[in-house]
């Protein structure tokens, strides 16, 4: 290999122009060209594999600049179809994507709670094959499923190390069980990647590609897009947001950290301050629903709190990666999460070290309770479409 093809960039698979041409038809050939390492003849060829493959259609002809008009083409959004699903302790989202990331299809289901691995596995199949069932498409353009835990992951075994940790699922090939057991192929992924992935695929990030989301179930996590990929660490398991220490002197974390975030911020560490501070035992939305309008000093007191120290958490997280969103997303911020989006807002103004250079967003997903779920989905077709 020479020096000059050591420099030279790695032309872009199938699935990148796919991508492009997803998110930004109706686009021409030439403009494809432009934003790749391809040439204008490369380009040609792939776009051509792409629509024998039904993937991609001829939808008209743009502006012309100079010479003939530019034919425009666009993704074909029932070509293909993926299942994502969100596996957690309490409950299972499903949700059905098209290959513009709408969601076509979507149902709830059990969570994993105490039962045995395989038993869980059983039910998800018959759940995910009664939604294919609901989608009424040929099951051949099912291109495959993404289950989506909360991490830490074991991406080489694809096993769920969280889930949970009383029961033996460190040791059980979950991503192997379910793709036997529903026939399709499967990929894994942590919650809060999955629900970055879900945020930009479904173009929620409004075409902003360096972003994060924090999703909060029963714990914290960060997920992190760079340039429109996620960004996974070693082992996957990148942005574990929750176990950053903002109490050195705090309670031990079962992760051997002190103070971690999760300890001070997730909806069970807000539940035990405020038994710690009252003595009495409120769930969750009942703090949340006492501090936003019940006038409840003792929850307004822990659930501000948890929201700054949120707000500490990322604002280095910003620091740290320079990203000009922060998407707050899960079923766990719950009715908090314009609240804790604004005090985190607040902490991100005052302490973003480059806010002289460019402001940090910080809002709240307008499907918090999916965003995983369809970031699964996405990475199903992502890996199903790869070439």
């Amino acid at each position: 290999m020479t020096d000059a093809d050591r420099a030279a960039p790695r032309p872009p698979t199938r699935s990148v122009v796919l991508e492009l041409i997803r998110a930004a038809g109706p686009i021409s050939r030439i403009e494809l060209a432009a934003a790749t390492a391809l040439t204008p003849a490369s380009m040609t060829t792939v776009v051509r594999e792409l629509i024998r493959d039904g993937l991609v259609t001829e939808v008209g002809q743009g502006t012309p600049t100079r010479g003939k008009p530019r034919t425009l083409l666009e993704a074909r959004p029932d070509a293909r179809y993926a299942v994502g699903v969100l596996l957690g302790f309490g409950s299972t989202s499903y949700v059905a994507v098209n290959l513009w990331g709408e969601v076509v299809a979507e149902r709830d289901g059990a969570g994993a709670g105490n039962d045995p691995p395989a038993t869980v596995v059983r039910r998800v199949a018959d759940d995910v094959r009664r939604l294919i069932v609901e989608l009424d498409v040929d099951p051949a353009i099912v291109t495959g499923a993404g289950v989506v835990v909360p991490g830490p992951i074991d991406s080489v075994r694809g096993t769920a190390v969280q889930l949970p940790a009383e029961r033996p699922w460190s040791d059980f090939g979950l991503r192997a069980a379910l793709s036997e057991a529903t026939g399709l192929p499967v990929v894994m992924e942590n919650d809060a990647t999955a629900a970055a992935v879900g945020e930009y695929y479904s173009r929620a990030t409004r075409g902003e590609s360096t972003f994060a989301t924090i999703h909060m179930g029963v714990g914290i996590g960060a997920g992190i897009v760079i340039g429109g990929e996620p960004l996974r660490g070693a082992s996957a398991n990148a942005g574990e947001i929750g176990h950053l220490s903002v109490d050195f002197d705090g309670p031990l974390c079962h992760c051997g950290n002190r103070g971690c975030l999760e300890l001070v911020a997730a909806p069970f560490a807000v539940e035990l301050a405020y038994a710690q501070r009252t003595g009495r035992s409120l769930a969750w939305s009942e703090i949340v629903s006492g501090a936003l309008t019940a006038g409840d000093a003792d929850a307004v007191a822990v659930l501000t709190r948890a929201a700054d120290a949120l707000g500490v958490a990322i604002t280095g997280l910003v620091n740290l990666l320079d990203v000009g969103l922060v998407v707050l997303t899960g079923d766990g911020f719950g009715a908090a999460a314009d609240f804790f989006a604004t005090r985190a807002q607040e902490s991100v103004d005052r302490a973003f070290f480059a806010r002289r250079t460019h402001p940090v967003r910080v809002t709240v997903s307008a499907h918090p309770s999916r965003a995983a779920a369809l970031g699964g989905a996405a990475l199903a077709l992502r890996s199903a479409l790869a070439g």
